[in-house]
């Protein structure tokens, strides 16, 4: 069975009744996305458009849409959120995100609908074999020059797989989800950060790392 169907089927709702807790008086103004997308805006031709128009971004792997909520109510721009537990969407969609029960790999987007992409720690569960289709779904609905972000675990491998805690059958993915986008000449990573997943802090410990990334995509071809 794949993962996948076990998340929609109720792990994923299983997942977030076991963090709604911990979720609850989270400080998004200091988490790591956002302060990314922030400097993004600031620091490019974004800012420009964002006052111009309404920017859209995409969160895969909402969860509850706490992040969501603080981008859309602090910045220029429409949220909307892809995540597999049904509860975990009713209470984004409380909080006036748009959000869908879903997963990475079937996104249902209009093509070059969107300014921002974010995987949400949601990558490290995905089935090896859709990684293809989800990248594949990421570039559909990506605009061109818009910005993915991949908030993740990381390993130096290409591959390091690890149990799942809470049931049997599900296993966790460490790697460097970059490789995904960054092998093709449309994609170039503009930042990428190694933390240690529960300090937030510089660390050696390589099963401890975390990493956010950023890419942009770019059409255009330089003639030589």
């Amino acid at each position: 069975m794949k993962q996948k169907s076990i998340f929609l089927s109720g792990e994923a709702n299983a997942w977030f009744l076991r963090n709604q807790d911990s979720l609850k008086n989270k400080d998004f103004s200091q988490d790591l996305v956002v302060n990314e997308i922030i400097e993004i805006i600031t620091n490019s031709q974004i800012e420009l458009d964002l006052k111009r128009e309404r920017g859209r971004l995409l969160e895969i792997g909402c969860g509850e849409g706490g992040r969501l909520e603080y981008l859309q109510n602090n910045y220029n721009l429409e949220c909307f959120g892809v995540e597999p537990s049904k509860k975990a969407v009713e209470k984004a969609i409380s909080r006036g995100i748009e959000a869908k029960i879903g997963t990475a790999d079937q996104l249902d987007f209009e093509d070059n609908y969107f300014d921002f992409v974010i995987f949400g720690f949601c990558l490290y569960l995905c089935d090896r074999d859709d990684l293809f289709q989800i990248a594949k779904e990421a570039d559909r609905v990506i605009k061109n020059e818009g910005f993915i972000i991949i908030l993740d675990f990381f390993h130096p491998t290409k591959n390091r797989k690890n149990k799942y805690t809470f049931q049997d059958g599900i296993y966790s993915y460490k790697m460097d989800y970059r490789n995904m986008f960054n092998w093709h000449p449309f994609y170039e990573c503009y930042k990428h950060q190694l933390l240690h997943h529960s300090k937030l802090s510089y660390t050696d410990e390589i099963d401890e790392w975390i990493s956010i990334s950023t890419l942009r995509k770019n059409k255009y071809f330089i003639d030589q």
